[in-house]
């Protein structure tokens, strides 16, 4: 049972998606005679910690209690004297803090309470992976993602992509949006395609990632939807320190922000565009193409995980667009391999995910 309650409890601390970054996703669960009595999760505010909101939400008596936490947290005196106060015996924690290194957990044993840690560790660690890695670096994690027909085509030959995956990928995929701090795509793609990038899923809050857009010299058509923004849905333009005076501007009087940097034998380098977007508290970046865009983060060395969705659809042609450009591999033994893979079907579609480290 205990299994299923850490289960339960990393299901709620998944509420929080898209609104504690860059901190951790956080639930906690409170248990008694095997039932669930009471449940709470860090929302990004700064209201009391899941474990206070758990032991305030039970439905019946805490005496003899278990609480099951998916990450160690920062407790304070006041916290673990709550928690005292309503007699709970033991604590289940999932990982330790990367910060924190086991200090809550001392803390708790020093006062009585018996406390286990580890349960369900690798669940807990893919929950909180991206809180995990910018701890450690300092810099975003980054997935990338695309969708593709069995024959491995992004778009025909005229460049139609409209729509390869079906529409319960779609939501997959925007449920990926909802999890991260920020988007990005280039310039070309705002030129197809005139994506909005925002998160559209059916449910009561959502929460809309950072709009990033690589152009060097800003030529992004004026009417694009990218460079509409409110409170919500903000945009950021990187661009080159030689962009024009004029196009900055012109992105400023929109309210749009831009980010300039450095060109390297005439391209922005992506590890130079996750160390500044590091810098300015973003702690993951989904990489939704196009093609030179994906094969410019790999060429790089940058791309933590991918996610790609392929569709029982095959529509050929030597001149349709594959998903990854960029310079490539010479030779089959130096491919990169996705490590830790599995795969989900969704309705007629397959998703596929792995890791690059």
């Amino acid at each position: 049972m205990k299994y299923e309650f850490m289960k339960r409890t990393i299901e709620v601390a998944s509420k929080g998606s898209g609104f504690v970054n860059p901190k951790p996703l956080y639930g906690a669960v409170l248990v008694k005679d095997n039932n669930i009595i009471g449940e709470g999760y860090f929302d990004g505010t700064k209201a009391e910690v899941a474990e206070i909101k758990a032991i305030k939400n039970s439905t019946e008596n805490t005496q003899g209690a278990s609480l099951y936490l998916n990450m160690e947290a920062s407790l304070g005196n006041e916290d673990i004297s709550v928690i005292l106060k309503n007699g709970i015996k033991n604590i289940y924690f999932g990982i330790l803090d990367p910060v924190l290194k086991g200090k809550t957990v001392n803390l708790l044993r020093e006062k009585g309470i018996q406390v286990e840690t580890g349960l369900l560790r690798d669940e807990c660690e893919e929950l909180n992976e991206i809180y995990i890695h910018y701890i450690k670096n300092g810099i975003p994690f980054v997935f990338t993602k695309w969708a593709m027909t069995l024959d491995g085509k992004l778009a025909t030959r005229t460049g139609d992509s409209k729509w390869i995956s079906n529409e319960d990928s779609l939501k997959f995929v925007h449920k990926l949006r909802q999890r991260v701090a920020a988007i990005l795509v280039g310039e070309n793609t705002v030129k197809l395609d005139n994506p909005m990038l925002n998160t559209r899923l059916d449910c009561p809050k959502i929460s809309n990632p950072l709009r990033v857009i690589i152009s060097k010299y800003g030529d992004i058509p004026n009417d694009s939807n990218v460079l509409k923004v409110d409170d919500n849905t903000k945009t950021l333009i990187i661009a080159s320190t030689n962009i024009a005076k004029e196009r900055e501007n012109y992105f400023l009087h929109k309210k749009v922000n831009v980010m300039k940097l450095e060109e390297k034998s005439g391209y922005i380098d992506f590890k130079d565009i996750v160390k500044a977007l590091g810098k300015i508290g973003i702690d993951s970046l989904y990489i939704e193409g196009g093609g030179a865009i994906l094969g410019s983060a790999f060429d790089s060395g940058i791309v933590n995980k991918v996610y790609a969705v392929v569709a029982p659809k095959i529509i050929g042609g030597k001149g349709a667009v594959t998903p990854v450009g960029g310079k490539g591999i010479e030779k089959m033994r130096d491919a990169l391999v996705l490590k830790k893979v599995t795969h989900e079907i969704v309705g007629s579609d397959v998703i596929f995910k792995g890791y690059l480290y």
